[in-house]
């Protein structure tokens, strides 16, 4: 059974500098194309979420590899690596779950 896509991962990512992406079923939709509040998204669902969707994130930014395959599979294995961190790093939450929000 595939994993199930979908996170609350929310970043910039439709070109604001606050947080206007948020990821549904792997995919991030733009919080800003809503008209009223709570309605529905218009906009995005074509970009993979770089958090839950990380492998088709990094096809889709078309990102390739050279080397033969063993080192093809180390790169790419790299990249997920530092893609995650970087979703990570630019997020408004905390994806990992590493921390407890509100504990002292």
């Amino acid at each position: 059974m595939p994993k199930a896509l979908g996170c609350n991962y929310e970043a910039p990512t439709f070109g604001a500098r606050y947080p206007d992406g948020t990821c549904i079923d792997g995919f991030m939709w733009d919080l800003d194309s809503c008209d009223e509040p709570g309605g529905p998204l218009t906009s995005g669902g074509d970009t993979p979420c770089p958090w839950c969707n990380t492998r088709a994130h990094i096809e889709w930014r078309d990102t390739r590899h050279s080397g033969n395959a063993r080192q093809r599979r180390t790169a790419a294995r790299a990249l997920v690596a530092k893609v995650r961190a970087w979703a990570e790093a630019r997020s408004s939450f905390d994806p990992a779950g590493r921390f407890q929000h509100g504990a002292a």
